[in-house]
Parts: structure tokens; sequence; C-alpha cells
């Protein structure tokens, strides 16, 4: 499953700030092993920041994205998080050198 979760940045919020968040998290996240890869992202211009998160698991992204984690991005960032979930079914990895289908998960 991917999960797209953006929220609003504060007024004035600078790029520096939004990547010392990342990297204040960054390690929590590598450690949840149902996670397969997050990838954060900043639009400065519009004042959003947010994170593409690959789950193997998508009960896991209920377990992790759960009401203590809203809380914390409406405490770091002022404003709640917004959440798109859609079922993954295909990744042309460049990196890799492979293209890799999923299953459905419904």
């Amino acid at each position: 499953m991917i999960e797209i979760v953006t929220f609003d940045l504060r007024p004035g919020t600078t790029r520096e700030e939004v990547l010392a968040g990342a990297h204040k998290v960054a390690d929590k996240w590598r450690a949840v092993p149902e996670l397969v890869r997050k990838s954060f992202f900043h639009d400065p211009e519009r004042g959003v920041a947010g994170a593409v998160y690959q789950w193997a698991d998508p009960a896991a992204a209920d377990r992790w994205h759960d009401a203590a984690w809203r809380a914390s991005i409406v405490e770091t960032y002022g404003s709640e998080p917004r959440v798109e979930r859609y079922e993954m079914t295909l990744i042309a990895d460049n990196e890799l050198g492979k293209t890799e289908e999923y299953p459905a998960i419904r």
C-alpha cells in the first residue's frame, strides 16, 4: 500500500525547519519493520510538506498512524495531516533494475 500524507505548514516555515523535522523522526521510521520506504517532501510555494509511505502491511499504517501520531503532526506543524491511501499495482524500479507487480490487498 502507498500512503500519501500532506499537511499545511505554519507561515514562514523554512526548508531547513522541515528538513530538521524529517531528520528528527527518520530513525524512528527506519526501525518500523512493516515500512518499506518513507520519502519526505516539501512544497515551499504552497506551504505544504509531507511524506509518501510504502507499507508492506496495510494494517501497520493504521497502527502507526493513530491519534497520537496525528496529534504530533498538529503540535509540530500546526495543522491536521491529510491521508490518502492507494493499493500498489506495479513498481518500475530503476535503482534495482526490475519491475515488480503487487497482489491485490482487498
